[in-house]
């Protein structure tokens, strides 16, 4: 199990991005696709992705996702990891506006009494 502390910040932007990828990437895609620093950087996140499990090297040096990381406060949605707040975001923006409707309703049946 993968814990919250062992895949944040860099290593977060590298695991996503191979997520995104649904293909296998090289460390050169993966600084190119993360604006990293260089290759080397990119290879060092991809090597601790692969000691924590999460992802596999092929024959061809190249990386490819092994697991999906459970991440504590996201979902995943495909393979997009969205934040799990935004769908209470999303209920409360739905009776806001409803309720909005209301009072204008209101407001112009009260205006022709």
């Amino acid at each position: 199990m993968v814990t919250d502390d062992e895949l944040e910040g860099t290593t977060l932007k590298v695991y996503l991005y191979v997520v995104k990828e649904d293909r296998p990437v090289g460390p050169r895609e993966v600084m190119r696709g993360t604006n990293l620093s260089s290759p080397s950087v990119a290879y060092r996140h991809l090597q601790k992705l692969e000691t924590l499990g999460l992802l596999q090297k092929d024959t061809y040096g190249e990386y490819v996702v092994k697991e999906k990381a459970t991440i504590r406060g996201h979902l995943w949605i495909g393979r997009n990891l969205v934040p799990r707040l935004i769908f209470y975001s999303f209920f409360f923006m739905g009776i806001l506006s409803a309720e909005i409707v209301i009072i204008v309703i209101r407001f112009l049946v009260n205006e022709r009494l």
